[in-house]
């Protein structure tokens, strides 16, 4: 019975140590002394400095251009650096080429952007906008499919050249609803000139019905249309007049029936301490509201060749050649017509993710990938993204390397931003170029130039 008090005595007294010690601050409060849980406790991370972004900003003038091709690089054309030293020369004596490049296909791009003047507020960086006025784009590329260029046998190929120039204003928003960081910009675009590729190719054994002889028919059906805002007879009789008066008559025909909307939408989510993923859409187009552009020049017809038909024995001994072995339109000519047609602009659906290694502040790594759908292209879909990798020193200075395939093209890219906050200069360096092997050997270039001010 004895015992049974005891421990009774002890349990007591055990519980109200235990309650003692969940109720014991965690540190004494007299001054200078140390908390009784230093060991434990970990010091409070210094926050490094990073400069902050502008509230107002007022961007003038950025400018992007961009040329590519996927046959002729630089090192064809300009010694390598120990050559230039030995022989004080730049170019190279005679250019050396692999044919074999060109017969696989022969891709070139042409790209500009123009953007004169945009404006923006940022309230801390929770919620923003903007308005960029009048940019400019310039797009086009020309592509010969490897199937024509090496006469390979094929049912159908298609190819050709597209491209189009682009005028729009658009109004940049940004906020966030929760932690997701939420982007519009609604925007109303006008196409100047736009053209699709529209050349098929044919190459394909055939037999001659009524002699049973075998041979190859290659056909080149062609229907090539450039769309444009005003009658491009002006350019052709070299009478601008014409131009400038059609467009003066027109303006509010323009404004009202011309005028394309889209718009861009993006989201982007801290999803860990060390990884934020996003995605980029561009270009959605708003249902019934796409521009349209009401004249065209066009070029159209077919060339053909049948060696089915060719008489080997006649050729030899007459020395001509039937007439319906070959065929090519006899009253070729450039023809201006009215007609309607709708115009998009290219859409782009990119995801992304930004990833700070160890928690990093300074260094990052941006993986993307997504898709295309473009009618300037031969084939209008095609798959996105690549690596970036980024160095943010207190936002001031940023530099960022990355290879991506992005518009049909490869980019070996290096992009320098220094900040002072109340100015800003951008500065971007590519080399491009649809062949990836020829993107390292310079088959394209370009560059990019930004300004913006405020504070």
């Amino acid at each position: 019975m004895r015992k049974t008090y005891v421990f009774a005595i002890l349990f007591i007294f055990s519980l109200s140590l235990w309650a003692q010690e969940e109720e014991a601050p965690d540190y004494d409060s007299r001054p200078g002394m140390l908390t009784l849980n230093d060991e434990e406790q970990e010091p409070p991370p210094k926050k490094r400095y990073k400069l902050k972004n502008r509230r107002f900003e007022l961007s003038l003038l950025n400018l992007n251009f961009a040329l590519s091709n996927s046959f002729l690089a630089a090192n064809d054309v300009i010694r390598d650096p120990v050559d230039m030293i030995q022989t004080g020369k730049f170019f190279r004596n005679s250019v050396s080429i692999n044919i074999n490049d060109f017969l696989r296909g022969f891709q070139c791009n042409f790209d500009t952007v123009i953007e004169p003047l945009s404006l923006k507020f940022n309230w801390k960086d929770k919620w923003g906008f903007g308005l960029d006025i009048a940019r400019v784009n310039v797009t086009g590329n020309l592509q010969l499919s490897g199937n024509f260029l090496s006469f390979n046998e094929v049912k159908k190929d298609k190819f050709g050249a597209g491209g189009a120039v682009f005028v729009d204003c658009g109004i940049p928003v940004f906020f966030h609803y929760d932690d997701v960081k939420i982007k519009v910009r609604p925007s109303v675009y006008l196409p100047v000139v736009y053209t699709e590729p529209n050349i098929k190719y044919s190459y394909r054994k055939v037999v001659n019905e009524e002699t049973g002889d075998t041979g190859m028919r290659l056909q080149i059906d062609y229907d090539v249309r450039v769309y444009s805002i005003v009658d491009m007879k002006g350019f052709a009789d070299n009478d601008m007049n014409v131009i400038f008066q059609d467009l003066q008559d027109n303006a509010w025909g323009i404004a009202r029936n011309n005028l394309g909307y889209d718009f861009s939408l993006g989201f982007e989510y801290p999803w860990l301490d060390y990884l934020d993923v996003g995605v980029d859409i561009t270009n959605i187009p708003v249902p019934f509201a796409s521009a349209t552009l009401s004249h065209y020049t066009q070029i159209d017809g077919e060339v053909y060749f049948d060696s089915s038909k060719m008489d080997m024995f006649n050729l030899i001994n007459e020395k001509n050649i039937p007439e319906d072995t070959y065929g090519y339109p006899k009253d070729f000519k450039v023809k201006y017509k009215n007609g309607s047609k709708d115009i998009y602009r290219p859409f782009t659906m990119l995801f992304y993710g930004v990833y700070r290694p160890n928690e990093s502040e300074i260094f990052s790594l941006i993986p993307s990938l997504g898709f295309s759908i473009s009618h300037l292209y031969a084939e209008i879909g095609s798959i996105e993204g690549g690596l970036s990798a980024r160095m943010d020193l207190s936002n001031i200075f940023i530099t960022t390397i990355g290879i991506n395939y992005n518009d049909r093209r490869w980019k070996n890219s290096l992009d320098f931003v220094l900040n002072l906050r109340a100015f800003e200069f951008d500065l971007g360096l590519s080399f491009q170029s649809s062949d990836l092997i020829k993107c390292f050997q310079g088959a394209g270039a370009g560059v990019a130039l930004g300004l913006k001010f405020g504070w």
